[in-house]
């Protein structure tokens, strides 16, 4: 979804941190908020980074701008309405995202107003935490498996549906890796990423 360089790189890292775990910990106090212990007994119920980062995909995210967190394991049979909360699990991450994008940017600006920003460093942390949660919220939203928007709609598809999913695992896989890999997802991000920043700052225009 990005351009690196050098520089970008570190500044990307304390972003990622920061992202990952609030997506991580997001999901587990839903889970557990819906009847599911087992993020809690995971350790998962924290917004500690050691226990929502996966090492190898957030090298990735910051070396070829795609990754992901540790994986999240829940049991659907604690819940009491599993298609709708297995819905509110899957938004769960993206609109912690979203409104981390929305404070930090709030944080951002402040900031600025107050010439608080005096290094270039703190600059372009700042600009990567409000990025990052903006766009990965955005791509877990895409409705393609094995994304959490595609979970949005899975509870709801006919049985036979679902089984047929499930039976494709590893075609769905592949079919994702070379979405991934063509300019579609930046295409479809990038002008959406852009609308919601424009609409922070003029929300937050208006407070400050």
């Amino acid at each position: 979804m990005f351009d690196f360089n050098p520089i970008q790189i570190l500044a990307s890292v304390p972003a990622i941190i920061i992202i990952f775990s609030i997506y991580g910990y997001a999901e587990a106090k839903v889970a557990t908020w819906l009847g599911d212990p087992t993020p809690s007994m995971a350790g998962r119920l924290t917004l500690s980074p050691f226990a929502h980062l996966d090492l190898i995909g957030t090298l990735c995210i910051i070396l070829v701008g795609f990754g992901w967190p540790k994986g999240m394991a829940i049991n659907p049979s604690y819940f009491k309405d599993p298609r709708r909360d297995m819905t509110l699990l899957a938004f769960s991450g993206p609109v912690a995202g979203l409104i981390a994008g929305f404070i930090f940017t709030f944080i951002y600006i402040l900031l600025g107003n107050l010439n608080l920003i005096t290094t270039q460093g703190l600059d372009m942390v700042l600009q990567y935490i409000i990025l990052y949660s903006i766009g990965i919220s955005l791509f877990c939203l895409i409705p393609f498996p094995p994304l959490p928007g595609f979970n949005i709609i899975l509870p709801w598809l006919p049985v036979e549906w679902q089984m047929k999913y499930y039976q494709l695992g590893m075609v769905n896989l592949i079919f994702f890796i070379i979405l991934i890999n063509t300019p579609i997802i930046s295409m479809i991000i990038r002008p959406l990423q852009q609308t919601i920043f424009k609409i922070f700052f003029a929300i937050i225009g208006t407070i400050l």
